[in-house]
């Protein structure tokens, strides 16, 4: 015992030396090489030719000070592809003189994306030097009826005109479109005095009256849309409102009630009042957008922390280098971890699992489906299993052919629940592929094996206290500040060492022992 004390002693030297090293020497702390959480985008979409000319235009994200668009792919190889520009939008094109039959085309791209949220002021008097440049975002269209009666009269019932202080316009009109009209879903465009009429509309129409109200009173503005990126797939799209205060265009959004400021999950793809499609007619088409969240390096300067021998960026690189994902080595470092929090369950509140290092490798599958579609696949397959073992059992096979129906069984079940997923929209599902499967098969052998003993009890004890591990063990791995902190100091694994040795080792009542003989434990002398 007195060598593992001081092995233990050794391991917390290292550890607080190299980390101690690190902040002082090299100025390196967790938030240099914190992942920037991003969001990865595709553009499906499919056609079905007869033999004559297709054509297909779709509006791009944009590159600007809140939104950075990297990693773009083009995946067709049946059209000619090109990107365009068209005033601030940009554009991409997929072009073939002939098309027959059901093609598929699609683009993507990375996105990094910050929130943004402006501070006004109290008072903007409402001067605009209207010159040729900002002419367009005063002129109507035949959407946005600028200076139309019904516009003019609304204006009136809300005691606006061009001499109110312009925050208050914004003030009066954001909240006039944001609760005076409903929202509604409408697949056609509105204009803006049809949504006055009607007192409700989707994005488009609400912001196409917020633009006719503040353009009639010679407040530059302009229409922004674009996506709401949110895990899934979608045919959606969003639009918002800019207006121009001072040399800022600040946002306004009277559908989902943002007032001066964007969240970081606005993506930007054109200014005006576009389409976002424009295609040959008469074509069979259709369009899915699918989005997903993804975790990009901080381009920040590491040159200060470079030569450190414990600089994890260079794990970083290669595993870039060999396209693996960031998200792969954060899961990696993170494993030993949770095989600690098991080891805490197992010995020190006395917890019976599969294996001791079992739930940490169940809890780092839930990656990609969550904890709550996790559990529940994970349970489902498992029970279904069990019982696909038990019938199994009755035709004498010996351990290997059952072992192999068994991981057939689970291939085939995680597939129909992936698609399952797909069909019904629901990512996490989808992802259930991601479960190892012979870690599935393992875990149902288990399982089977103590039901054949005869103890059935036994088993769902043991399963039930696995599944608790696991929902803390996957709570502990998922903590940002714990995953910041490896990555940031890899050494953490001398302190994973040390944790293993002290607890492996532990000798000390545990917690269901003290339940169980709470009566002797706690018994007070006479």
């Amino acid at each position: 015992m007195k060598t593992s004390k001081y092995i233990i002693i050794i391991l917390l030297l290292l550890f607080s030396g190299s980390v101690l090293s690190k902040i002082f020497l090299f100025d390196y702390t967790p938030a240099t090489i914190l992942p920037e959480t991003g969001y990865t985008l595709k553009i499906e979409m499919a056609v079905d030719g007869h033999g004559s000319e297709i054509t297909t235009k779709v509006l791009l994200p944009l590159n600007n000070e809140r939104q950075t668009i990297f990693n773009e792919n083009n995946q067709s190889s049946d059209f000619n592809f090109s990107i365009n520009r068209k005033g601030k939008n940009r554009y991409a094109e997929w072009q073939s003189p002939s098309v027959k039959g059901h093609k598929v085309f699609s683009y993507s791209c990375d996105i990094k994306s910050k929130a943004v949220k402006f501070e006004l002021p109290k008072t903007i008097k409402n001067n605009y030097q209207i010159n040729d440049q900002l002419k367009p975002y005063i002129d109507g269209t035949q959407l946005i009826q600028v200076d139309d009666t019904t516009i003019i009269n609304a204006l009136a019932k809300l005691k606006i005109d061009k001499n109110t202080n312009v925050i208050e316009v914004l003030k009066k009109i954001y909240n006039y479109t944001t609760y005076d009209i409903t929202n509604t879903d409408f697949s056609g465009k509105t204009d803006a005095v049809t949504t006055l009429k009607l007192g409700q509309a989707s994005c488009n129409g609400k912001t196409r009256l917020f633009a006719a109200m503040l353009r009639t009173l010679g407040i530059p503005t302009r229409l922004s849309g674009g996506l709401i990126l949110k895990p899934g797939k979608k045919r959606v799209s969003h639009q918002w409102v800019e207006v121009l205060l001072g040399r800022n265009w600040v946002p306004f959004d009277p559908t989902n009630k943002h007032f001066a400021e964007l969240p970081q999950s606005y993506l930007t793809f054109y200014y005006g009042d576009e389409a976002f499609f424009q295609r040959t007619p008469n074509v069979n088409f259709k369009y899915m957008f699918e989005i997903d969240r993804k975790s990009f390096p901080r381009e920040s300067d590491y040159a200060d922390i470079a030569s450190h021998p414990l600089n994890v960026m260079n794990a970083w690189t290669s595993f870039q280098k060999a396209g693996l994902s960031i998200e792969l080595l954060r899961v990696i470092l993170m494993i030993p971890i949770g095989a600690i929090i098991t080891i805490i369950f197992r010995n020190v509140i006395g917890l019976r699992t599969f294996g001791t290092f079992l739930p940490a490798l169940i809890a780092s599958s839930f990656r990609g489906s969550g904890l709550l579609w996790g559990m529940v696949t994970f349970i489902s397959i498992i029970l279904i299993g069990a019982l696909i073992r038990s019938l199994l059992e009755r035709l004498k096979l010996t351990h290997t052919p059952k072992l192999t129906a068994l991981l057939v069984f689970v291939v085939f079940a995680l597939l129909f629940i992936a698609g399952f997923g797909v069909s019904i929209n629901n990512l996490s599902l989808a992802h259930a592929t991601l479960f190892p499967l012979a870690l599935m098969a393992i875990t149902i052998e288990r399982f089977s094996l103590i039901v054949q003993e005869g103890n059935l009890k036994d088993a769902v004890i043991i399963f039930i206290n696995t599944m608790v591990t696991v929902f803390f063990v996957y709570i502990v791995m998922d903590s940002l500040f714990l995953q910041t902190f490896v990555m940031a100091f890899p050494e953490t694994m001398l302190l994973v060492i040390a944790a293993g040795i002290y607890f492996g080792n532990w000798e000390g009542l545990r917690v269901t022992e003290m339940v169980r003989f709470r009566s002797l434990v706690f018994k007070h002398e006479a």
